[in-house]
């Protein structure tokens, strides 16, 4: 069994330069048809540093606490250390973590209690079943730093997998938050209902030039990807190892796309780490990194990047604990659209796939409407999501879905949809 005072002697006695060590105490409840879990365990995490006279290593390890003894880890991280040394840099000195709530209060009536709350107040529309899993995280995180910094910090998670059957179709439905009340299961269950409705009657698609309006469902779905939906090509471009590299598309202070400041009303996404229960929110980065809001896009322009300790040295910046909660400022459109022309609102997709480089996406489409016509299934949207986005009119309603709180649909003038 590691402990920390052990293992921190232990990377102490080592020849290295730097080191951090995060330690998990969580509590697990997974609570599934037929089937209960509960699990205590406690997980490390190790940023190791060493300098050479060819530069600098890092090694980043994750165990458990029973899997091995402090000794065997530091050495580890020592040798791993030392086989990936790369350009020299100086660790910035430590800063004041965020400070940020991330404990739901109603997680201290137990883990049970809460499985048994939130999976008995689901309440499934009339000839509609559901098969739900709730999955609970609470948990307890300390670090500590080589020079003596220390943090330590409570954080909650729930994350609820519905499955909706009715009409002879079904649907699978996942919502994830850090406090219970933002779940809102029975709206995710309302708009279901609605949605198996349409697919009982859903044709197929039809190739062509169309208008895209992405509703919330489609825009961000929790079901696909890393919860940030359409808006990861963002996340993506904000990669400070990939800009260095000279593989972004786009360069701070210049237009993310051309003309991208001058439209109407100019796209501005900000990383949030310090959202209160934000899903990706924490005082801390991954590597010790105080953790600080930044903006990606501001009205236009490409603005700042995710910034790692190694990041940001390079730059001679201040690290900020890399992109995490996506902000999108809403815009100004009211959800009317021009009657005339092909309108083509997508509801759910099947698959989302992003380029991280170029920003490329496909997206298959589950459920999408014709307006004027009727409900389909099948068919590919291919975009440049970047461009789209820049010049798409975003909802004046906001809606928070995970780590992305932001206009609740956009409308995408130009589109093909392929059948």
């Amino acid at each position: 069994m590691i402990d920390r005072g052990q293992l921190a002697q232990a990377l102490g006695r080592r020849a290295l330069a730097d080191w951090v060590v995060v330690e998990h105490d969580q509590e697990l409840h997974v609570r599934e048809p037929g089937r209960t879990r509960g699990e205590s365990r406690t997980r490390w995490r190790i940023v190791a540093y060493v300098d050479t006279p060819k530069g600098r290593g890092i090694a980043r390890i994750a165990v458990d606490a029973d899997d091995g003894d402090p000794e065997q880890v530091a050495e580890h991280a020592l040798s791993t250390a030392l086989a990936s040394v790369g350009p020299a840099w100086e660790t910035p000195p430590a800063a004041a973590p965020a400070r940020v709530e991330l404990a739901d209060p109603a997680f201290d009536d137990g883990l049970d209690a809460i499985a048994d709350r939130v999976l008995h107040g689901i309440a499934a529309p009339s000839g509609v079943e559901v098969v739900a899993t709730a999955r609970l995280l609470r948990e307890h995180v300390q670090m500590i730093a080589r020079q003596g910094f220390h943090a330590e910090w409570h954080a909650t998670l729930a994350r609820v997998e519905m499955l909706a059957i009715g009409h002879a179709r079904s649907l699978v439905i996942a919502r994830e938050a850090r406090r219970i009340d933002e779940l809102d299961l029975a709206a995710a269950l309302a708009d279901a209902d609605a949605d198996l409705q349409l697919l009982a009657n859903a044709g197929a698609p039809t190739s062509g030039p169309c208008a895209v309006v992405l509703a919330t469902d489609a825009l961000v779905p929790a079901e696909l990807g890393n919860g940030l939906g359409v808006w990861a090509a963002f996340a993506a471009q904000a990669d400070a190892v990939v800009a260095r590299e000279g593989l972004a598309r786009y360069h701070e202070r210049d237009p993310i796309v051309p003309g991208a400041d001058q439209v109407s009303d100019p796209l501005t996404i900000t990383s949030d780490g310090a959202l209160p229960f934000g899903v990706r929110s924490a005082p801390l980065g991954d590597d010790g990194d105080a953790v600080r809001t930044f903006t990606l896009v501001e009205r236009g322009i490409a603005g700042g990047l995710g910034l790692s300790p190694r990041e940001a040295a390079l730059r001679k910046r201040d690290p900020n604990g890399g992109v995490r909660n996506l902000v999108v400022r809403p815009g100004e459109w009211d959800g009317r659209v021009d009657p005339s022309g092909r309108l083509v609102e997508v509801r759910r997709l099947r698959d989302l796939a992003i380029d991280p480089y170029t920003g490329d996406a496909s997206l298959e489409i589950a459920l999408g409407v014709v307006h004027g016509k009727g409900p389909f299934t099948g068919g590919t949207l291919r975009l440049d999501l970047v461009d789209a986005l820049a010049r798409a009119r975003r909802s004046s309603a906001r809606i928070r879905r995970g780590a992305y709180d932001g206009p609740s649909a956009v409308l995408i003038a130009h589109a093909e949809l392929v059948a």
